[in-house]
């Protein structure tokens, strides 16, 4: 992973464990750290959730200040979840 925005709970360089499809069968549930498609581009974010609303998640970083989040490209489906990060 790259950036600051997961700090302080990972470190720009960090490398995490994720475990994909689990979204196919369980729901996300508000606190865990997943892996998304940003919905602008495509690319892989680290956020935690942060709340649900008609099927769509709220994504944040733990560092506000380094972080784009839900709060700039909106919620997503949980189609975009790539995977819940477990270490």
């Amino acid at each position: 992973r790259s950036g600051n925005s997961m700090l302080p709970t990972f470190s720009d360089g960090e490398r995490v464990l994720v475990v994909r499809f689990i979204y196919r069968f369980f729901k996300p549930r508000r606190g865990e750290i997943v892996v998304a498609k940003d919905p602008r581009d495509g690319k892989l974010l680290l956020k935690r959730v942060t709340g649900e609303a008609n099927g769509k998640f709220n994504l944040s970083g733990d560092n506000d200040k380094a972080s784009t989040d839900s709060r700039e490209f909106g919620m997503i489906s949980k189609s975009a979840l790539f995977g819940k990060v477990i270490g």
